[in-house]
């Protein structure tokens, strides 16, 4: 499964991301090997449900899955972290800063070898560390 995930979520199709943890601890490189920077799958626009129409519509929230084996620490419940991703698919493109916490992220808590992150936009009243610069 972990090389199924590896090739899955680090291949070709790869994001670099940036992680900083509730501490101030920034992660740019993968656990798994520290020459390569820490990336995973980033979908741009998701599928949700129109509550009043009940129809499928496609809205622009980014969701980012990240192979655990490859974070220094995992992001737990009750945590405030911080992530950086491109603001589109497009190779170098500005990277932007979001804030996450994994009270939706774990997928009941099993162990699947894998996070999905939810972003959400910083806001100025939004503190943490100083993940801006």
């Amino acid at each position: 499964m972990e090389t199924d995930l590896k090739d899955t979520l680090e291949g070709e199709f790869k994001v670099n991301v940036e992680l900083t943890s509730p501490d101030g601890v920034t992660q740019k490189y993968s656990f798994n090997d520290p020459t390569k920077l820490l990336g995973g799958q980033v979908l741009y626009f998701s599928k949700k449900i129109d509550p009043t129409t009940g129809e499928m519509v496609i809205v622009n929230n980014s969701v980012v899955s990240l192979r655990t084996s490859s974070l220094v620490r995992v992001p737990v419940a009750g945590e405030k972290w911080f992530i950086k991703i491109p603001i589109s698919s497009v190779a170098g493109a500005e990277m932007m800063p979001y804030f996450f916490g994994m009270d939706k992220s774990l997928e009941n808590n099993s162990d699947i070898g894998f996070i999905k992150i939810y972003p959400q936009r910083l806001q100025d009243d939004c503190s943490g560390p100083d993940v801006l610069s």
